[in-house]
């Protein structure tokens, strides 16, 4: 976990703003989380969401530093393991990325659970092992299943999510007037009905789906955000969702493919439907009265990676329908690096890299079931 060993502020002298980070990457879904397991300091704050704000405000060059060539791509993400504040949870994560530091990641929490088994962090003496996340967002319950020693599956419960009712509308440049409606699942996303603009979550369109949310938000960017009943307003939106039901029937069962594809502001795909991305199609199908209870879906994003979302049971935030949700996916340890970059301080570049990797050690725990 996060240790003492580098702090956010002080170092005058190079010499002492050179900091080693353990770094282990792993794979959940098809998107690629780097979990920092050691190097780094538990930043201030009195809970986990505390502590993402004050990186948020004051060490966000440990993010910008880590998801940058030569030592990152924008697609990946990072996740700072730390202590949990509140005693219930077993760990706490921070994740961190192009989207900034969204409140809750299901594939990133996938990912660092893999991780610390890895390292031998967690017990995998069972079969069957229940974990407790503390995210920004609360506490998430995940359930391990294990296989040989290793991590086979994971299934969470996700937070509750919803789609709101109401659709707005945004001119654009290309498509002229589109559709999209807000839908939260522990982030925010801008969700659009891929059957209204003629173009479907593939490969091959790829480069449309780049140019539809960037024209998207370049339109709502300043003027548009989703304010949550009890959390109240959200961050800047920065993710898109192309969702496709029209395939979708009711009381899906056994995993029906669902296509879906998930943009970050930036121009980056996902390579994976992601869990929260899975999490917010369950509830925009849900709104749209296309599934419903105890339906399961498999979702499945551009690239062909897959998670299995299911559609528990209802509920309400304040006086909006939601929904609970589950999300299973199968990540894998990729490997381990040790990473030295240079924290910024007087006279020092912003987050300079000294060394990309001082070492590096594959991982290959369990299979790659998307």
């Amino acid at each position: 976990m996060a240790d003492s060993t580098a702090t956010a502020t002080g170092a005058t002298t190079k010499e002492d703003r050179m900091i080693n980070l353990e770094i282990v990457d792993a794979e959940a879904g098809g998107d690629i989380g780097r979990v920092i397991v050691a190097g780094f300091e538990t930043p201030p704050g009195e809970s986990i969401a505390e502590r993402a704000e004050y990186m948020r405000e004051n060490a966000d060059w440990l993010r910008r530093t880590l998801i940058q060539p030569p030592i990152g791509e924008l697609s990946q993400s990072i996740n700072l393991v730390l202590p949990p504040s509140n005693e219930e949870a077993d760990i706490g994560v921070i994740t961190m990325g192009t989207m900034g530091y969204p409140g809750f990641s299901g594939s990133n929490a996938m990912c660092t659970i893999a991780v610390l088994a890895s390292e031998g962090l967690i017990d995998m003496s069972a079969d069957e092992v229940n974990i407790r996340l503390e995210t920004p967002v609360g506490i998430t319950a995940l359930t391990v299943c294990v296989e040989d020693g290793s991590v086979k599956s994971v299934q969470y419960a996700a937070p509750v999510a919803y789609a709101e009712p109401e659709e707005r509308t945004a001119t654009l440049p290309t498509w002229g007037a589109v559709t999209y409606t807000l839908a939260y699942s522990g982030v925010s996303y801008v969700v659009v009905d891929a059957t209204t603009v003629d173009l479907h979550p593939t490969a091959d369109s790829a480069e449309a789906i780049r140019r539809l949310f960037g024209e998207l938000f370049a339109e709502i960017d300043s003027t548009t955000i989703l304010d949550h009943p009890s959390l109240g307003a959200m961050p800047k939106l920065t993710l898109g969702l192309l969702a496709d039901g029209s395939e979708t029937q009711h009381y899906a069962t056994a995993g029906q493919s669902t296509p879906l594809a998930v943009y970050m502001a930036g121009g980056v795909i996902c390579s994976g439907p992601t869990g929260t991305g899975t999490s917010a199609l369950l509830a925009w199908l849900a709104n749209r009265k296309l599934i419903w209870p105890n339906s399961q879906i498999c979702a499945i994003s551009p690239g062909g990676h897959t998670f299995i979302g299911d559609y528990t049971r209802d509920t309400t935030v304040g006086p909006r329908s939601a929904i609970h949700t589950t999300i299973t996916g199968s990540p894998r340890v990729l490997k381990r690096d040790t990473i030295t970059i240079e924290r910024p301080g007087e006279g020092s570049s912003f987050g300079g890299i000294a060394t990309r990797e001082r070492h590096s050690r594959s991982r290959t725990h369990g299979k790659n079931r998307g």
